[in-house]
């Protein structure tokens, strides 16, 4: 995932002047992951690294025992209220009926999730679906915190990858995971256009501000079906960072 982020040589990514930390959560295989370790590289991004955007190419399915009180929902929610931005996947379970929303921590309000889209710019089959009721509070989403609130591509992204394999230095890669550090980078470099200016006077984004760029982005999204604002699976639309930059300029009145 750092390779679509954060590659600047021959294989260029897609904000490669970031500055970057990796805090390995998932174990030194990347395929499972223990609550805990989730929630301490969360904070740890937050604390000691002073983020401003938290990237999380992972999740677990709705009703595997995280909720409003476990340590991934609170470590999250923490960053929020700090200012952070909360990037998540919403999840590979498109397919699985038995399966109604979008993976945790992509389900909790002030995160923005992201589902993936193929390189014609369909929404992939395996891409989870939304719910239409927030599960910690019971309630009913609302803009622009209906989920997933966003497609990109995910399907076959090339990247780097680890040079101590055997195998090629670059390889073909699929899912959410992918597309949420496509909706990552583009943040990124609008931070780091606008991010005093969305920061305001004080000098510190609050969560007011994080919902201002969700607005943002929601009204910036391309969307192919105009009978519905907000669909289940695609979100409100296909990333566009250029317009999503233009809509923050408009919502936050930047000259």
């Amino acid at each position: 995932m750092s390779g679509i982020l954060a590659s600047n040589g021959s294989f260029m990514g897609a904000a490669p002047e970031i500055s970057l930390s990796v805090a390995i959560s998932l174990g030194p295989s990347g395929k499972s992951g223990q609550e805990e370790m989730v929630s301490q590289a969360i904070r740890w991004c937050r604390i000691s690294q002073d983020a401003d955007i938290i990237s999380l190419s992972l999740g677990a399915n709705p009703g595997m025992g995280m909720d409003d009180e476990s340590e991934t929902t609170l470590a999250v929610q923490e960053a929020l209220d700090d200012g952070i931005f909360v990037i998540a996947a919403a999840g590979n379970t498109g397919l699985n009926a038995d399966i109604t929303d979008v993976s945790i921590p992509a389900n909790i309000e002030g995160v923005i999730s992201v589902a993936a889209t193929n390189k014609n710019g369909n929404i992939w089959k395996n891409s989870a679906f939304g719910s239409e009721t927030d599960s910690f509070t019971g309630e009913e989403r609302v803009f622009p915190n209906q989920k997933p609130e966003i497609s990109a591509p995910g399907v076959r992204l090339y990247s780097t990858y680890s040079s101590a394999s055997d195998s090629a230095l670059y390889a073909y890669s699929s899912g959410t995971s992918d597309s949420t550090v496509l909706v990552t980078g583009a943040l990124a470099l609008i931070l780091e256009k606008y991010g005093e200016d969305i920061a305001g006077t004080d000098g510190k984004i609050d969560y007011s501000e994080i919902n201002l760029v969700k607005v943002a982005l929601a009204n910036s999204a391309n969307s192919d079906d105009q009978d519905y604002i907000h669909h289940s699976q695609r979100g409100y639309g296909q990333l566009d960072a250029t317009a999503w930059a233009e809509q923050i300029r408009i919502e936050f009145g930047i000259e």
